[in-house]
């Protein structure tokens, strides 16, 4: 046995004997020390999973069907399309950055609520935000409506990430990267053609993109009721049986919660407004909400570590740098990249290669299929293959290599350019996945729900940071050089520079797809066209180059962190968690682990004594 599992195990039991200790035989083993019980309690073959116990990992899986697959992917791959039907191409923007900050916030507080109430009913409760955010979503009239949507579904997904903490409890350890890659198949298949369906529905079918959000809200009813009818974890994961609901909700840390909720959004708002035409980065409106947002998140974890009776972040869990802490920048830098080249890379395709929608979503196809084979059939093996540390550590190279190779391939490669982005994007899944089977073996089940909390909101947040960062890059090499770039492209043909007023607005509507916008235009030849539109890729290449290149120095730290990561592969044994309180559809049949959790407790309090 490692030195740092007993010491990380003595920690936690100090923290949390007043609680536990004079009620050890009602407490599992992984309540306390998850090493020790992965090795100690480890069966020749694992148990056979019950129908129950896999049809609730099914529909946990399928949830995040609506507010990933539908709400997320399928949106952000028109979001163009989206925000001229609706009247508002700039303030669309706000979907991809509504979901993302609603996602953090609601992750971060789910994860730990789940610990205390259990899995079950905070899991559900996400699963209805989404029901309510697809209805409002499919309804809406207006780029403000959507954006609320987007929220509601961002805010009910960040919730339902806490059955990446339900999935893995309930398996073998050698199991639970199998099972959270049903969370990848559910996702990407067939949705891994994203950008494709998203544009054939918007194009062939009456209600257009809608159909995006009436698709995930079939998919949110039928996950919640398998949720509701098969999903039966333990009702108290705390195991505080000396204490009732009530007096546990009196308990809890709202003051860290406040702190904390009110500094994730305040500065994520800021980073989301951040190089907007009416944010730059130097004015007011940005610089404060930052700086306020980052206050309120210091003094939060200052409360917590310091004066909070029963914390919402307690300080033992961050002191298991190498097992855990670790894991948050790694996710962080993934979900920058991630996040905002889903979002980018549809764009680039239209500004640099194509307006034709269909081609574009061929040319995103692979990324959808590499996207697959990363986060579902990898992860599939991932107990098999083990070394979960150099897993990882691959993933982020390979991430960071195609990133900036795809500054290579633009503006006179599209082929390239479709390959390379399928291996620039597709580790991410592996890459998380991987973090949460290392949480989840390293971290007790008292704070289970917490780790995998801050794993989603450090991954969400970083997508919001990334999305404001290379937002602002982007911009700032347009605003600057577009505009020059096709003057001097046009004139050098021979148009006069007293008409550049109409040929560069309309220069710019004819790359994003807008047909015969430069009718009328006097001496807008096509050998004038051509030029224009060349100058005007040529523009959007070298910004898109840019934020490749700006992906790097992220890619490298997060690649050093991944070196000091411990591996946790010894503990992929045969143990199981916990088991489901009731089984079959009407929750009737008790089963009989409890007892088995009760012996084994028993045992570990003769060996302390």
């Amino acid at each position: 046995m490692e030195a740092d599992s007993k010491t990380s195990a003595s920690e936690l039991e100090k923290a949390s004997a007043n609680s536990h200790q004079q009620h050890v035989e009602d407490v599992p083993l992984d309540f306390i020390d998850p090493h020790r019980a992965a090795l100690e309690n480890n069966p020749e073959h694992a148990e056979k999973l019950s129908l129950s116990t896999i049809l609730a990992v099914v529909s946990l899986a399928i949830s995040y069907i609506c507010p990933i697959s539908c709400g997320f992917s399928l949106a952000t791959g028109i979001i163009i399309p989206i925000g001229t039907d609706l009247g508002d191409t700039t303030k669309i923007t706000w979907l991809v950055g509504g979901w993302s900050i609603a996602s953090s916030v609601s992750f971060s507080m789910a994860g730990g609520l789940s610990d205390v109430f259990g899995r079950r009913w905070t899991i559900l409760s996400g699963q209805i935000f989404c029901v309510v955010g697809s209805v409002v979503a499919a309804t809406a009239q207006n780029v403000s409506t959507i954006i609320v949507a987007s929220t509601f579904l961002g805010f009910g997904c960040g919730i339902i990430f806490v059955s990446y903490a339900g999935i893995s409890e309930l398996l073998p350890n050698k199991w639970r990267g199998t099972g959270l890659a049903l969370t990848e198949y559910a996702i990407n298949v067939p949705w891994c053609a994203n950008v494709l369906i998203a544009t054939e529905l918007n194009l062939h079918t009456s209600l257009g993109w809608r159909w995006c959000y009436y698709i995930g809200l079939i998919f949110a009813v039928v996950s919640t009721l398998g949720t509701l009818l098969f999903y039966w974890p333990p009702k108290r994961p705390q195991f505080d049986i000396e204490k009732t609901r009530w007096q546990e909700v009196k308990e809890l840390d709202f003051v860290g919660l406040a702190l904390y909720s009110a500094g994730l959004v305040i500065f994520l708002i800021g980073l989301t407004w951040a190089g907007q035409a009416n944010h730059p980065w130097r004015s007011a409106s940005v610089i404060v909400p930052i700086i306020a947002g980052f206050c309120c998140l210091v003094a939060c974890f200052a409360y917590d570590f310091t004066l909070a009776k029963r914390p919402l972040f307690p300080l033992v869990v961050f002191r298991k740098l190498r097992d855990f802490t670790m894991l948050l920048g790694i996710v962080f830098v993934a979900g920058m990249t991630f996040y905002s080249m889903m979002a980018l890379l549809p764009q680039a395709s239209l500004y640099i290669f194509t307006s034709d929608p269909i081609e574009i979503g061929y040319i995103a196809l692979p990324n959808g299929i590499v996207q697959l084979l990363f986060g579902a059939v990898a992860t599939s093996f991932m107990g098999k293959i083990k070394n979960l540390k150099l897993q990882i550590l691959v993933s982020l190279v390979i991430q960071t290599i195609f990133i900036a190779c795809l500054a290579a391939v633009i503006p006179q490669n599209k082929i390239g350019w479709a390959a390379l982005q399928a291996f620039a994007v597709g580790p991410f899944a592996l890459v998380v996945l991987a973090c949460y089977v290392v949480a989840g073996l390293n971290i007790p089940l008292k704070y289970l729900g917490l780790a995998t909390g801050l794993i989603g909101t450090f991954r969400s947040m970083g997508g919001s940071v990334g999305n404001a960062i290379f937002n602002t890059i982007l911009q700032s090499v347009v605003g600057q050089d577009l505009g020059p770039a096709i003057a001097a492209a046009a004139v050098g043909e021979g148009f006069a520079p007293a008409g550049l007023d109409l040929l560069i607005p309309a220069t710019i509507q004819t790359v994003v797809g807008v047909p015969g916008a430069f009718a009328g235009i006097p001496g807008a030849t096509l050998t004038v066209q051509e030029a224009a539109i060349t100058a005007a890729r040529s523009v959007y290449a070298k910004a898109f180059r840019m934020v490749f290149f700006s992906t790097i120095p992220f890619g490298v730290i997060a690649i050093i962190i991944g070196c000091f990561i411990r591996d946790p592969s010894i503990y992929l044994t045969n143990h199981t968690a916990i088991h489901m309180e009731r089984e079959g559809i009407f929750g009737k049949e008790a089963t009989t682990h409890g007892h088995k959790h009760a012996e084994r407790a028993q045992e570990l309090a003769l060996d302390e004594q």
